[in-house]
């Protein structure tokens, strides 16, 4: 099945190992968390089979059922050829294609249709997943008013600034690229060393300026810090600490207070970083309040390259149909270049988090718009994991459709199960490592 559909006692078994995970991760807070999540990853996996479901449909394939969750029936109907069912799991769903086993001999089969059809079939959930990801992404970016390139204000020794460029200025493009918001500003690829190319506007007028200090070295630990509802300013209270990070290594944990680092007081998040950007490379002694109880731990900030142009502030405009795009691709292009990180060994399996971690990001999730961006990059992270070539994902059977359409033989059943089964036995074991990798990190 192109869903990933299970029986009825093992999947009972996973669900039990989730909630004991989640308990053993971080209390009653960890089934909280998992019931959160569930909204989330169900609407991601059922859009995703949605996807084969039409695409199939289309092409006039035989789906045999159509499944929204998974173990005992709690409804279904047929109609046509087609069983729809809801299921009392609602942990994913699956569609159930005629033939997509290669033992089907009926006209309607998925195994006899074309090569580019199976394709199309196969890469349709990954589509859709796509697809929800923009809604939902255009739907946050309405909800919000739009900071743009325009300048407002400047920080203290703003390297833009001392370059000529002054408040009410916009800038167009950054070495080429054009800029919309103010997220454009700082999502640059720019390595140490090399020169930054500016065109903003001046009175109407477009000029340009280059930089050759505007990527510095700074110390990083890899967290993030709760933000005051009712100030908006960050806190010195840990909100999340990364994986791959200084913090998590040193055992920094969420809900942490960060009350001085050496022998100096910090009451703010500003304070904090101030002084882990000073202090790439050395070791500092950060004295955290964890519920009350007072403790040290010996942190090494990482030296890491950070852009910065110095813009302290920009012109904050109603967010239109142009803006909403634009904040749209920004999201995406993060995403999509954490994904090319992975690939080029920026970003480790230590980084990777799974039904824990995102249990634990739901669970700090504040409002509908943070659930929904949530939501709508667990779609996308659907649909990255489903493409990659690997079996017995959609992308894996893309790469064997493809194998048996420029060889022109067909691949034994025996082989692609001996395949599919060592790369679900990869996915158990990668599974198992990020999930102790979570624990490891929130306990």
């Amino acid at each position: 099945m192109f869903g990933f559909n299970i029986d009825k006692r093992t999947l009972y078994i996973i669900i039990g190992v989730l909630v004991v995970i989640s308990l053993m991760s971080y209390g009653t807070e960890g089934i909280f968390s998992l019931i959160l999540s569930i909204p989330a990853v169900l609407l991601a996996i059922t859009v995703h089979e949605f996807g084969h479901f039409f695409v199939s449909k289309l092409f006039k394939v035989q789906v045999n059922e159509f499944a929204i969750g998974f173990g005992p029936k709690i409804f279904q109907k047929k109609f046509g050829d087609t069983m729809y069912s809801l299921r009392c799991i609602p942990l994913g769903g699956y569609c159930a294609i005629e033939g997509e086993d290669g033992n089907s001999q009926s006209e309607h089969s998925f195994a006899n249709i074309s090569w580019y059809k199976k394709i199309l079939i196969l890469v349709a959930g990954v589509f859709m997943n796509a697809v929800l990801a923009v809604v939902i992404f255009l739907s946050i970016a309405f909800s919000y008013n739009t900071a743009t390139t325009k300048i407002t204000g400047f920080a203290e020794n703003s390297v833009l600034e001392q370059a000529g460029v002054s408040v009410g200025d916009t800038i167009q493009t950054i070495n080429g690229n054009k800029t919309n918001i103010l997220a454009d500003l700082t999502n640059q690829d720019v390595a140490y060393g090399e020169s930054v190319t500016i065109e903003y506007l001046h009175d109407g007028e477009l000029k340009s300026v280059t930089l050759d200090n505007a990527v510095n070295k700074i110390g990083n630990i890899g967290i993030a810090f709760k933000v005051d509802e009712q100030t908006g300013n960050a806190t010195n209270e840990i909100n999340m600490v990364s994986g791959g990070g200084a913090a998590v290594k040193a055992g920094l944990k969420s809900g942490d207070k960060i009350v001085k680092i050496g022998e100096t007081q910090t009451n703010n998040a500003s304070e904090v970083i101030s002084i882990i950007r000073d202090n790439a490379g050395k070791q500092l002694q950060i004295t955290i309040d964890r519920q009350g109880k007072i403790l040290t731990k010996d942190v090494t900030p990482i030296e890491k390259e950070n852009f910065n142009l110095g813009i302290a502030s920009t012109e904050v405009v109603k967010t239109n149909f142009k803006y909403a795009v634009c904040n749209m691709l920004s999201d995406v292009s993060n995403i999509i270049g954490s994904y090319i990180d992975l690939f080029k060994g920026k970003v480790g399996l230590n980084d990777m988090s799974g039904i824990v971690g995102i249990g634990e990001v739901v669970s700090k999730t504040s409002g509908i718009i943070s659930f929904l961006n949530l939501m709508a990059m667990i779609s996308l992270a659907v649909g990255v994991a489903n493409i990659m070539p690997f079996p017995p994902l959609d992308g894996g059977k893309v790469v064997i459709v493809l194998f048996e359409a420029i060889t022109r033989k067909k691949v034994s059943e025996n082989v692609e199960a001996i395949i599919s089964y060592i790369g679900f036995g990869l996915l158990i074991l990668l599974t198992i490592f990020v999930t102790y990798k979570d624990i490891i990190r929130i306990i």
